[in-house]
């Protein structure tokens, strides 16, 4: 008797051969191709092309579809298998397009999404492809910039609940088109910070900005909808040349709204 207790104690119990499948499971499942996971649930996304890897650890190529020409770029991940631990995916991730390069962490949870410590820069030539201003020759940086957002449910709406980070800019001159006349302003060494804010019953993203005296120039907000509210302070148009107006400088003089992406969105539908 002693000896057949002996014995059965050495064989696998069943705990541990389940353990045993779902590590399998897992690690088939992430040693599968990218190209074939995005052909089956997106099979006709405009953004995404030429993909490589597996979902443990791959590349893309990306496209925006704007109003004059697409926006193109690479993207490369690599997977956080201990984010399961906290119910969510996780990977590192590094985008860039031209001069511009931007690395941190995406975690997808239920319900939500983040991005953690992005950094790097966004080079003046991607921000010509966006806008049709002409824009100084020089990069905005980004600095441990993190975001994360709420999907919305019957009782709330989709939000930003956490927002850090920073974004700053050395400035110069820049020219927008307005109305058939392009309008100059120079623009001051400044500085946007990153937080979230409640607001009419919604958690929006604040986005202060300030020249290097910590000086307030404007404020924008983005709702979980995708509007954008842009306020302009009388500080930051004094640097405009043809504005005349006369008001404190902490001011609200020009206020905006409209969607995020107005202009994606359109080209989209061309």
């Amino acid at each position: 008797m002693p000896q057949a207790s002996a014995s059965s104690n050495k064989r696998p119990r069943k705990l541990w051969w389940l353990v045993g499948f779902v590590l399998f499971a897992l690690f088939t499942v992430l040693q599968m191709p990218a190209a074939w996971v995005l052909d089956k649930y997106a099979p006709d996304s405009p953004y995404v092309q030429h993909v490589s890897g597996n979902l443990w650890q791959g590349s893309a190529i990306w496209q925006l579809p704007l109003s004059d020409m697409p926006l193109t770029g690479a993207a490369t991940w690599s997977w956080q298998p201990w984010q399961l631990l906290l119910g969510k995916i996780g990977a590192d991730v590094e985008v860039s397009t031209g001069q511009t390069r931007l690395d941190g962490q995406v975690k997808v949870g239920r319900g939500s999404w983040q991005v953690n410590d992005i950094s790097g820069k966004i080079a003046p030539e991607t921000l010509a492809s966006v806008v049709d201003w002409q824009l100084p020759n020089t990069p905005i940086q980004v600095n441990a910039l993190s975001l994360q957002r709420q999907s919305g449910t019957a009782e709330k709406k989709a939000g930003f609940s956490q927002a850090d980070g920073q974004l700053t800019w050395v400035g110069g001159e820049v020219g927008y088109p307005s109305g058939g006349k392009i309008f100059y302003i120079t623009l001051p060494p400044l500085r946007a910070q990153l937080s979230s804010e409640q607001k009419n019953n919604q958690n929006l993203l604040h986005i202060n900005v300030l020249n290097n005296q910590d000086k307030r120039l404007g404020d924008l907000y983005l709702d979980g909808d995708s509007m954008l509210d842009v306020s302009l302070t009388q500080r930051l148009l004094e640097n405009m040349p043809e504005y005349k107006g006369q008001a404190p400088q902490d001011t609200s003089v020009v206020s905006v709204r409209q969607p995020l992406l107005l202009g994606l969105s359109e080209a989209g539908a061309q």
